[in-house]
């Protein structure tokens, strides 16, 4: 039901138009652009917000609203159709059907959790003077000679793999080191810290590409594999400096995975899987996965598995010590980027690139009954290329390539906040529960630390759903 009328004071012209609009994804905020000002050649549209029982208005002009348009451009994918630009000045009819089409496009907005909970929109609709959201603060920064690949965290050290991501950078620098052998320049480097960064540990450098990176906590040691098929092996000491280093050429092309299980090197190389003991040397074992390239190789401590996808989609669960595959799960998404798996829940994670999916399904069941059926899938939008899993506030993050980091509720399986984090790619993030700190590594040649609120409203429960 739509009711309109004019009104005229202080030479003003008014124009109200009066609608009812809800949105059950967006309950506590309303929006309403249902009446204008006109002084001469300016325009103003008089928005009301309605949140937490408090209604205001404030005055834009089209070029204002236009401006946040533009910025949400910068974040979010499949926004709403902006209203355009006229060239010439509007007569009244026109400024009401502007009116409406803005009303139109804000109401979509509202649709939107991710986007109303922006500091973009809240900025905007001063809804924080209402109804205060918490937002993630940057606490730390390190800037980086190379771009972030891989991190591994634990409550001792933070290890960095840190590699050129430009190819013309590469081979200026392959052809470089091969007419001066004196002055070689670093393709890939492994950087260790100590606890928060306080002090650098060591570092290693590599003139071919590091390609992936493992870390095994109860043996403080880690292994990295490169692109020309060799992977070095450290141990480290009691002070978390290198104790031992050895290298296996265990493949003639490149290293896509590898996981260290207590001494042994499990790495995927095309369609194959190849384990080589790093005490007794001349054990080594090459079996044959499938048919097409392998790409992600994970290793659980607790289930004692280890978990492999391929470059289409497909994943294969097998028991350590390695004797046969025992289930393959298909996930119809090809391109995977990364695995996780949740042992308290018997989840098994999966995130693939483009376009990006979230797969969630029941290992556990599935290694008993032989099949895994898929309990979630859902699609992401963004061309991600990361995640980390808060099983204590039911939320996932993920790293998209456009540098921003979407959160997600599992409950309504809908993202409810993104961030800009990155200028490029988040290509790594590690989620610390007990301190509610987010790990993030970009191509931009940064790593940040960011703090999470424990609630994301001022009048928000403590406590957190989960899944």
């Amino acid at each position: 039901m739509k009711n309109a009328y004019y009104l005229k004071f202080n030479n003003k012209s008014f124009y109200l138009l009066q609608t009812s609009m809800s949105n059950k994804n967006s309950q506590e905020i309303k929006i309403q652009v249902g009446s204008f000002i006109q002084e001469k050649s300016i325009i103003k549209y008089i928005i009301t917000v309605e949140c937490s029982k408090k209604r205001w208005q404030i005055y834009k002009r089209y070029s204002e609203i236009e401006l946040i348009h533009n910025k949400l451009i910068e974040m979010y994918n499949d926004l709403p159709q902006f209203p355009k630009k006229q060239l010439f000045h509007l007569n009244r009819s026109e400024i009401e059907f502007r009116m409406q089409q803005l009303n139109d496009y804000l109401n979509q907005l509202q649709s939107r959790m991710e986007i109303m909970n922006s500091t973009i929109i809240r900025d905007f609709l001063i809804l924080d003077q209402y109804d205060e959201f918490l937002h993630p603060v940057q606490t730390q920064i390190r800037i980086l000679n190379m771009c972030l690949k891989d991190i591994h965290e634990n409550d001792n050290i933070t290890l960095l793999l840190l590699h050129d991501s430009s190819i013309l950078t590469r081979i200026d620098t392959y052809m470089n080191n091969m007419l001066d052998s004196t002055k070689k320049s670093p393709i890939s480097t492994v950087v260790c810290f100590s606890q928060n960064f306080k002090q650098k540990l060591f570092s290693k450098e590599y003139f071919k590409t590091l390609i992936c990176m493992n870390f095994n906590n109860s043996e403080n040691s880690f292994v990295v594999g490169l692109s020309s098929g060799l992977v070095y092996y450290y141990r480290l000491d009691d002070k978390y400096t290198i104790d031992m280093e050895e290298q296996f050429q265990i493949s003639q092309t490149k290293i896509s995975g590898c996981v260290l299980v207590q001494r042994e090197i499990h790495a995927i190389t095309s369609n194959f899987l190849k384990i080589q003991n790093t005490k007794k040397i001349n054990e080594f074992q090459e079996i044959t996965v499938g048919q097409h390239d392998l790409t992600n190789i994970i290793y659980n401590s607790i289930r004692n598995i280890i978990v492999i996808a391929n470059d289409i989609g497909e994943i294969y669960i097998c028991q350590v010590p390695f004797v046969k595959i025992g289930l393959k799960v298909q996930t119809h998404t090809p391109q995977i980027k990364q695995l996780l798996i949740d042992n308290e829940r018997n989840y098994l994670m999966a995130l693939n690139y483009d376009p990006s999916h979230i797969i969630i399904f029941d290992f556990a069941k599935g290694l008993q009954n032989g099949f895994a059926q898929i309990k979630t899938n859902v699609e992401v939008k963004n061309k991600s290329l990361c995640f980390e899993w808060s099983k204590k506030r039911g939320e996932i993050f993920i790293g998209n390539e456009d540098g921003t980091i979407s959160i997600w509720n599992v409950q309504d399986l809908q993202p409810f906040y993104v961030f800009k984090a990155h200028s490029k790619g988040v290509n790594m993030i590690i989620w610390n529960e007990d301190k509610s700190l987010l790990l993030t590594g970009s191509d931009d040649e940064t790593l940040k630390q960011w703090y999470f609120p424990k609630k994301w409203r001022v009048s928000q429960a403590d406590n957190f759903s989960t899944f």
